[in-house]
């Protein structure tokens, strides 16, 4: 109930990801909300994630941004470019849900 109710009132106040541990869970607003993936939004995670200290674990010594696809998109680049892993993201939801928009978004970035 507590994780519901968090996504309930984060999506009231149009905050379409929430974090979970490595995990980030969008509820889609089934609309296209301003500036929330403009080149400022890209710049900020990747700055934080992938140009920081260097290990992609949290960014310079601002806080942590808030969650976001790009949070994960800028993982996976650390872990492939810098760290030579191979890496994959799962992206789950119901039909209609917007997991094809989600992709295209992260990949873009």
């Amino acid at each position: 109930p507590a994780i519901l109710y968090n996504l309930g009132e984060r999506h009231a106040a149009g905050l379409p990801y929430t974090r979970t541990g490595d995990i980030v869970i969008a509820v889609n607003p089934y609309r296209w909300m301003e500036g929330l993936y403009g080149d400022a939004t890209k710049g900020r995670y990747a700055d934080h994630y992938i140009h920081s200290r260097g290990d992609g674990g949290g960014g310079e010594e601002g806080e942590r941004p808030p969650p976001h696809v790009y949070e994960i998109s800028s993982a996976a680049y650390v872990g492939l470019a810098r760290n030579g892993t191979d890496q994959s993201v799962l992206v789950s939801g119901e039909s209609g849900a917007g997991k094809t928009e989600t992709v295209k978004i992260m990949m873009n970035h």
